[in-house]
């Protein structure tokens, strides 16, 4: 019996792990384009918000698929 809830817990640890991972994955990503965001405004004041946020997107996303 000990055995089987051994067994039972380390499968539930690692759905929720799994879970939280790609909650927080996004999360992170997020955090990443609204950071780059902020670094491409600071250096190049002429960009309008859109534009700096397709850069940052397609960079971001760049990186996340390495």
């Amino acid at each position: 019996m000990k055995k089987y809830k051994s067994i039972i817990f380390i499968i539930v640890a690692l759905i929720l792990l799994y879970i939280a991972k790609d909650k927080y994955s996004s999360f992170n990503i997020s955090k990443s384009i609204q950071a780059c965001m902020m670094g491409q405004k600071k250096l190049n004041p002429d960009l309008t918000k859109e534009e700096a946020e397709k850069i940052c997107v397609d960079y971001v996303n760049e990186q996340v698929s390495k």
